[in-house]
């Protein structure tokens, strides 16, 4: 049965798609995938398309920032509502964002979500702190706002175990969690 992912014809990916991986193309509908894969393959993958994804924001920031210092270039707001069909609200908390977040005190480990919820903290090293603790510890965004709101840390650091799958051999991390009864 043929995959409905498989291209035909082949993406030309200079183009039309970014590579994200070996066998991998990101499209603007989605995914493109060639040939047959390796699992390690298919992992860098996600990997990188985690990686455009979480540096698109920032990027849609740093390029309103950027347009809006060219005054001989009109109104940019206008223009991105236009071209990127994003709300005026979503491009304003790009731009916030990006200025909030000077390139350097951005911490590549967690997402921009995870950087919109430590906006709220108004001192820069509290801010890269607790993001760095964020990605320390595994902290998803709603834990990361747990504790920006209460100052108690959402979950304690849990060192995960390897496990192994008895089908092709790959090792994956497992965490344990023991739920109370209440």
């Amino acid at each position: 049965m043929p995959d409905d992912l498989t291209p035909t014809p082949p993406v030309n990916m200079l183009t039309t798609a970014i590579h994200i991986g070996d066998n991998f193309a990101l499209t603007p509908t989605g995914v493109v995938i060639t040939g047959t894969p390796s699992f390690e393959d298919y992992n860098a993958a996600l990997k990188n398309c985690q990686t455009v994804a979480n540096g698109c924001m920032w990027t849609l920031g740093d390029l309103l920032n950027y347009g809006e210092n060219r005054g001989e270039w009109g109104d940019m707001y206008s223009q991105a509502l236009e071209l990127t069909q994003k709300s005026y609200d979503s491009l304003s908390r790009a731009s916030r964002m990006s200025r909030l977040y000077p390139r350097d005190q951005r911490v590549p480990e967690v997402s921009w979500s995870h950087h919109l919820e430590a906006a709220p903290l108004r001192d820069d090293t509290a801010r890269t702190t607790i993001l760095k603790k964020a990605a320390e510890y595994g902290w998803s965004r709603d834990d990361l706002r747990q504790h920006v709101q209460t100052g108690i840390p959402a979950k304690p650091p849990v060192e995960p175990s390897l496990a192994t799958c008895p089908e092709c051999g790959h090792e994956f991390p497992v965490v344990v969690v023991t739920l109370k009864e209440q």
